[in-house]
This record gives structure tokens, C-alpha cells and sequence, in this order.
């Protein structure tokens, strides 16, 4: 159940995440918090130096789209079950740096001050330290950290210390650490356990007096991965040493501290081989640019990248600093997290942690592309070539499933391959496919780009479309109603349900889309079409078909009480006791079997709801009523995908002190760790919920057939909010206050947008004011 009442746990700064002596008192959660990534390579918040012993602690460094992979154990296996599970993978650590002073170890845990600091403008994280000496002076370290947005494959730590007072002996040893695991004392199933002594082989290893290199085998995968460092001092220590272990290799380097700042920078670079290896350097020539560009070379190509994608993004809440924090901290671990290359996607923990064992899930079609589309719709789009890329993978897996044609993509994944072992809340949440479909639907109406379509987004909409028609069928008992049995949907707490509402309305506009899609191809592009029509088989009756599906397709409706229902059954299951449910026992799947919750009506998440919303020209007002008053008080929330969605719901319905308590609720679910597992990785769809909230639900926006379409509303709370968006070729900016709302075109030619039914005209950077 949602609680709007949190307290922050870090001081509320509109543009910084702030933690002085990791005040949270949770280490795991502020090393998620204060993670670095550029879609490719991504890494955790964790100090330079090793931390005590005993003291929790997760290092993690990532590549995104490489994985290691282990079987799946099973008690009883059955046909079709997914075999093995790919688990995001712990790469080398390289922003080992351990720090002695005459002998004496300087960690986090022995220093009078340290602080860390998130600049959300630029991407950086600064931790400044400072600790006394035996000598009774003090030695400050600022070490300054980026994972570059303008090279993917490099990250740069900047270290400087300041000393003042009689010479002394520092001595640094700079590490690539592939000796080091994670692991959870928890049964939840969201965390995850990874061991990276499991996962790797070492292949070969190179070090001198300021490189490192590490070759490692990926056990039972096709990767390769290479790890090196590079060393630069703003003058050259009195004495080096190398090290060079099985699991570790770098430098010992000692320098001598008599009142002179010394600078030490160290750039890190990856490279794997494998799948999605395309346009990757070789580390070296990585490193060597680095070397060239120092950090404030590298630093000023991130921060422009940092800067192009908040010019694009840019939003702000006038009266609430706190929201305004949680929003830009989560679109900006968005922009890190997500994948650039085609071959990588988002995950929904993204690139700061081991959850859900770094899979991509359905989040990212129907919540963050929501997100990508508005703002970087080149990212939306790779993201979508990422299924393109696995569509054959999707194609032997509906056969494994039995179905004759088409393709089924898996409910998590990273490789392709379907990762679930429990299928009742896996396999059988075949609306995966209605998400992938939805997401080409956004992007083209968002950007009329029919070279995607033509090249990539056709074939995965009607492979996935041609799914439905061979697992549904005309029921002769619902008058011949084209009917989908044994599906669960978005609500894991029902599973297995004949007519689950979303997946028959999701497949149905699915379905729509495809046959609208095959109609223009046909009349305005004949030579794909005809492509088309040969590579896959395709006849004009299968087009008809889907049609034929799509008008007949089976909507339950409950009269009596004039609601949507969610599944044939659930209106007939006993109602959750909510009264006498502790409120320690949420999540409930944490705390009751899953047949305890299948028998009763209760949700984890909107399901009904998130329909009303995506699907939202469909359906009336009153009905959109109805339903949000029958299924939110039965909806746990115990999802991080669902609050979000309400907002949305009651925000359009014009119920704004509900709408915004799901928003507060969404927007600071990371930052204040409300569900009480960010420590295994941020949630992604959460945060792309939360620009939802902002931009789909209090400011209504919607594109129609015609253009953006937007209704905006004021929560008390606020005297005025700020957001762009991309729509074509065009970015505009919209204001609102208690007195007006103010749209502006920044880039593009003259367009129309609609402010609730009146029509407006934009032209280039003159704001258009309208009460």
C-alpha cells in the first residue's frame, strides 16, 4: 500500500544527491543511488578504497548485454520450461584504488568527513574524504568519477590530494580486481546472487608501471572480455611496483606529501567480443585517446552529451524541491541505463545492480520507451532493433511453445532466450508480445518513421500478431468472440485466467495495428511489402484473419456492476481481507503462497487500469470511473509499476489530491527507498512512471491521429510546472500555472497541438499563452 508521507533521506537539492557520512545508515542502497553508467558500461557508487571487514558492501561493475549463463535447476522439469538463466555480469573492477599514509590504511570508515555528491546535471559523482593523520594532520582525497557519455566504452576516476604539514609517505595501489562476488542473505526472489570466480576464466594478463590488462573467457557463453587500466600523475611517484595475481593485477605507487597537491587520474576501458560487439574498439586505442584528452578532455565530451540530453528533457516543479530532485535524478539514471548499441535494451534495474538478475522485461516498451520516444526517440529506436535483433530466438521459442507461426518473445531475458523458471508469472504473460507492438505503435506515431518499419518494425509486428491467431480462438460458447485462454497479465497475483482484460484489449490494438501497418505498406511501399510478403509467407486472408480477430475480440464486461473485468473469474473470488493484513506482511508475495493470492481479489498492480490508460481513446470516461473505483482499493501496490499508472488515472479523472499521492509515492521510490529493495538496483519503469505522471497525467498528454493533444491540471501542491517533449521533427516546451499554460516551439517548423478541443498554431520560438 502506498505511504506520500516518507521523510527524504538525503538533503533535497534540486539538481544533487547529497550523502554525508553515508547518512542513510544503508551503504548497498547509496552505492545504487550513486551509480554511474552510459548504457554500456555501468558501476556502482562503492568508494575507491576496499571496504572493512564486515561492513556491507556490493561492488558491481557491468556491461550491458553480456551475461554469463547457468542451467536452471528444476525438481520437476516439464517440456518447454526455460533451461537456463542469463545473469547480468560482474565485469574486473577498475576503480580499485587502496590508500595508505605512513603505513596507516585510510578507508571511508576511519575518515572524520566524507561526502558524496550526484551532479545530475553533468553525470559526475564527487566524493570528497578527509582524515587525520598520526601526526596529527590532515589529508583530504576528492575523487571525482565519470562513466563517459561520449566514449562508451571508458570511465575516468580523478583523485586529488591535499596535504598540509610534514612530509609523509603515501602510497597508493591501483588494482583490476576480478576477485570479488555479491551475495544476498535474502529469499527474495527480486534479488539476485552473482559470483564472479563462477562466471569467468582468466585467459591472459599484461602489467607495467601504469597499465593493466585482463583477458577472461565468459563460461558457457560466446563472450570475451577485455579490462585495462591506465595511470597518469601530475608528476611521477618515488617508487612503483607491479602486481600481477591470478585474480588481480596493478600497481603499488608511493609518492611523497610535503604541501603540493598531487593528481592521479585513472581511465578504465572495456571491450567485449561476442554478440553486440559491432563498432568496439580494442582497449588500448581506447585508453590512448583517454591518456591524450586527460579528465578535463574526457570530461568536457560527457558533459556536452549530458547537456544535448537535458536540452531535450528538461523539466522542473515550482514549489516542490523534492519532487523536482526525484524526477530529474530518475530521468537521468534513465538516460545512463539504457542501451545505444541495438544489440542491449534497458533492464529494470538498469546498470546500477544484480536484481531480477539484470533482465530486460515488458517495462521497457510499455514504460520507458513512454519516456525515450518524448525525448530521445534515436534510443527508443534502438531499443526496439534490440527485439529486431532476437526475433529469430522469438521464433523458435513460440515453437517450443508449441505454436505453429509466429514468434513469442520471452518475459525476461538478456541473450533472448526466456530466463523465467516460474511461468505461471513468466511464460504465460504472453501480453509481452501486445508490449513490443505497442512500442513500434508509440514510435511511429511519435515519429512517422517509416524507414524503422520498413526495415525492422513490420516483421516484428506481424511475427508477433500472427502469434495470436494460434493461441486464441472464435469461442462458439461467447458467440463466436475470438477469446485467449490460460494468460496472465500484468497483475502477477492472478495468473493462468481465460480473457484476461489487457492482453485481450493490448492484442486486439495489436492486432489493429498490424493490418493498418500491412495496408500502407502495400499501397505506399509495394517493393517492402512485396519483400515482406515473400520472406514471411504472408497472404492477404492471414491479414484478414487478424482483422476478423481484432472486431471479434472477447471484452468481459460485468452489468451488474458496469465495470471492466479483469479476467472471466476474478469478480467470483473471494475479496483480500485487507483489514486484517499486517503491514508487515507487504509485498504479500513475500509473505503468502501464490495460490493464497490466485484465490482472491486482490492485484499487485494495475492491470484493468494500465488498459484504460494506454488504450485510453477507447474507453469513456465514466467507465475509466468505474473501473478505478472497483480495482484500486483491491490493488496492493506492491509493484513499483503501479502507483505511477493510478496517478495517471485519477490525474485524467480530475481527482488531483489522489493523483498526485501516487505521484509523490513514484517519483521518490528510489531516492527514498520505499519499497525497501533499491539496493539491488533503481527500477527503472518506476522512473519512467514518473515523467508519466508529470507529462501523461497531469499535463494530459496524448498523440492522436492529428498531433499532441494535452489537458493540462495544477495540483495544489505546485504553482507551476515545466517539461519538452519531441514530436517529429519539432521539441517544444510547455509551462503551466494556476493562470495559464504556455507552449512554445524551439526547434521545428510551424505545427498544431491541441489544448484540451482548441486547436492550436506554433511557430518557431514565439510562445502561444492560453488560459
Amino acid at each position: 500500500m502506498i505511504n506520500a508521507t516518507h521523510s527524504p533521506k538525503f538533503a533535497v537539492e534540486p539538481w544533487h544527491l547529497t550523502s554525508k557520512q553515508q547518512q542513510s545508515g544503508n551503504p548497498q542502497l547509496e552505492e545504487t543511488l550513486f551509480a554511474l553508467a552510459n548504457g554500456y558500461i555501468g558501476s556502482r557508487g562503492t568508494d575507491t578504497q576496499a571496504p572493512e571487514a564486515g561492513q556491507p558492501h556490493c561492488e558491481g561493475t557491468y556491461l550491458n548485454g553480456v551475461y554469463s549463463r547457468e542451467p536452471i535447476q528444476y525438481g520437476e522439469k516439464a517440456y518447454g520450461y526455460a533451461s537456463h538463466n542469463d545473469k547480468i555480469l560482474q565485469v574486473p573492477n577498475g576503480k580499485r584504488l587502496d590508500i595508505w599514509v605512513d603505513g596507516q590504511p585510510l578507508t571511508t570508515a576511519n575518515a572524520i568527513a566524507d561526502e558524496q555528491r550526484l551532479d545530475m546535471s553533468d553525470a559526475t559523482l564527487t566524493r570528497t574524504t578527509q582524515w587525520t593523520l598520526t601526526n596529527g594532520h590532515s589529508l583530504t582525497l576528492t575523487c571525482q568519477r565519470l562513466v563517459s557519455l561520449a566514449e562508451s566504452q571508458l570511465m575516468v576516476q580523478r583523485l586529488e590530494f591535499n596535504y598540509q604539514g610534514p612530509s609523509v609517505t603515501l602510497e597508493v595501489r591501483s588494482l583490476l580486481d576480478a576477485d570479488y562476488g555479491v551475495k544476498f542473505d535474502s529469499d527474495d526472489p527480486r534479488a539476485g546472487q552473482l559470483n564472479m570466480a563462477e562466471n569467468l576464466t582468466l585467459q591472459d594478463s599484461q602489467v607495467d608501471d601504469t597499465r593493466t590488462w585482463m583477458r577472461h573467457r565468459v563460461n558457457h557463453t560466446p563472450f570475451i572480455i577485455d579490462s585495462a587500466t591506465a595511470l597518469h600523475f601530475s608528476r611521477p611517484p618515488e617508487q612503483s611496483e607491479v602486481q600481477q595475481l591470478p585474480a588481480q593485477v596493478g600497481q603499488t605507487l608511493r609518492f611523497h606529501l610535503d604541501g603540493k597537491p598531487l593528481i592521479l587520474e585513472k581511465h578504465v576501458a572495456y571491450r567485449h567480443q561476442g554478440p553486440g560487439d559491432q563498432g568496439l574498439s580494442e582497449v588500448e586505442q581506447v585508453l590512448d585517446k583517454a591518456l591524450r584528452l586527460g579528465w578535463e578532455g574526457a570530461y568536457q565530451d560527457h558533459q556536452r552529451q549530458a547537456e544535448a540530453f537535458w536540452h531535450s528533457s528538461q523539466v522542473s516543479i515550482d514549489g516542490d524541491d523534492a519532487l523536482e530532485q526525484g524526477l530529474r535524478f530518475n530521468m537521468l539514471h534513465l538516460f545512463m541505463s539504457t542501451g545505444r548499441s541495438g544489440f542491449n535494451n534497458i533492464g529494470a534495474k538498469g546498470l546500477t545492480g544484480h536484481g531480477y538478475d539484470g533482465h530486460y522485461f515488458w517495462d521497457t516498451e510499455i514504460y520507458i520507451l513512454a519516456f525515450l520516444t518524448h525525448t530521445n526517440p534515436e534510443l527508443a529506436k534502438q531499443c526496439l532493433k534490440y527485439r529486431y535483433h532476437y526475433l529469430d530466438g522469438a521464433r523458435q521459442r513460440a515453437r517450443t511453445m508449441s505454436h505453429k507461426r509466429g514468434a513469442l518473445f520471452p518475459w525476461r531475458t538478456i541473450g533472448g532466450d526466456e530466463c523465467s523458471a516460474y511461468y505461471p508469472a513468466g511464460t504465460a504473460q504472453y501480453h509481452i508480445n501486445a508490449a513490443i507492438a505497442f512500442g513500434v505503435k508509440r514510435y511511429l506515431d511519435n515519429t512517422h518513421d517509416w524507414g524503422f518499419i520498413r526495415e525492422n518494425g513490420a516483421e516484428l509486428v506481424f511475427e508477433t500478431a500472427r502469434l495470436w491467431l494460434d493461441l486464441g480462438h472464435f469461442n462458439p460458447a461467447r458467440q463466436d468472440l475470438f477469446c485467449i485462454d490460460e494468460v496472465t497479465g500484468p497483475d502477477e497475483y492472478s495468473a493462468l485466467v481465460n480473457n484476461n482484460f489487457y492482453t485481450n484489449a493490448m492484442a486486439q490494438a495489436h492486432l489493429r495495428f498490424a493490418v493498418q501497418i500491412a495496408h500502407h505498406l502495400s499501397q505506399h511501399y509495394q517493393e517492402d511489402w512485396q519483400r515482406l510478403v515473400s520472406e514471411l509467407g504472408l497472404e492477404a486472408r492471414e491479414v484478414d484473419l487478424w482483422h476478423d480477430a481484432a472486431e471479434a475480440m472477447y471484452l468481459p464486461y460485468d452489468e451488474s456492476r458496469g465495470i471492466s473485468k479483469q479476467d472471466d473469474l476474478f469478480l467470483e473470488r473471494e475479496r483480500w481481507d485487507f483489514a486484517n493484513t499486517p503491514a508487515d506482511h507487504y509485498p504479500l508475495l513475500l509473505h503468502y503462497h501464490p495460490l493464497v493470492l490466485y484465490r482472491h481479489q486482490v492485484l499487485k498492480q494495475a492491470d484493468v487500469i494500465l488498459a484504460m490508460f494506454l488504450l485510453d481513446d477507447r474507453f469513456d470516461p465514466a467507465l475509466k470511473q468505474r473501473n478505478l473505483d472497483y480495482y484500486e482499493p483491491l490493488t496492493t501496490h506492491d509493484s513499483t509499476l503501479s502507483s505511477c499508472i493510478h496517478s495517471i488515472a485519477f490525474a485524467e479523472l480530475g481527482q488531483l489530491q489522489r493523483a498526485y499521492e501516487f505521484y509523490h509515492d513514484t517519483v521518490r521510490m528510489d531516492i527514498d527507498n520505499r519499497h525497501a529493495n533499491t539496493e539491488y538496483g533503481i527500477h527503472t519503469a518506476c522512473m519512467a512512471g514518473s515523467w508519466m505522471g508529470i507529462v501523461n497525467g497531469f499535463a494530459g498528454l496524448r498523440i492522436r491521429h492529428d498531433g499532441p493533444y494535452l489537458s493540462p491540471r495544477l495540483p495544489e501542491q505546485w504553482q507551476g510546472y515545466q517539461f519538452r517533449f519531441r514530436y517529429l521533427d519539432c521539441l517544444l516546451e510547455v509551462k503551466v500555472t494556476a493562470r495559464n499554460t504556455t507552449y512554445t516551439l524551439l526547434e521545428g517548423e510551424a505545427m498544431t497541438l491541441h489544448h484540451y478541443d482548441q486547436s492550436l498554431s506554433l511557430v518557431p520560438n514565439r510562445p502561444n499563452q492560453i488560459a
